[in-house]
């Protein structure tokens, strides 16, 4: 089942659920497989990396967290973009911008 990119980008809405004294997120029922995710992805970014944005096939890409795993980013389609080797191998475990402002350097 292939999911729609604005399904997959829609309002994060909060429940109170008095029984159990918590808040729940109820914009994701179920954690969306790696393969939606990632035909999500790259139909949101068009094919393009979210680096370099340089076209790319869609079995050549690499799942990149936006806000690297190891600091406190998570698994979440927000939190996910897909990035060509080279960028993601220049981004590393470093936020977004280190990627921006090393792409702007190079580039000159």
């Amino acid at each position: 089942m292939q999911v729609s990119w604005l399904e997959a980008y829609k309002p994060i809405l909060i429940r109170w659920d008095p029984t159990a004294g918590l808040t729940q997120r109820t914009d994701i029922d179920a954690p969306k497989s790696n393969r939606q995710n990632k035909h999500v992805l790259y139909g949101g970014q068009e094919g393009r990396c979210g680096g370099c944005r340089s076209h790319f096939e869609f079995r050549r890409f690499e799942v990149d967290h936006v806000i690297p795993r190891s600091r406190g980013g998570t698994d979440h389609i927000g939190n996910l973009q897909l990035l060509c080797g080279h960028c993601n191998r220049i981004k590393g475990d470093r936020p977004q911008e280190y990627l921006v402002a090393r792409l702007a350097e190079i580039a000159g």
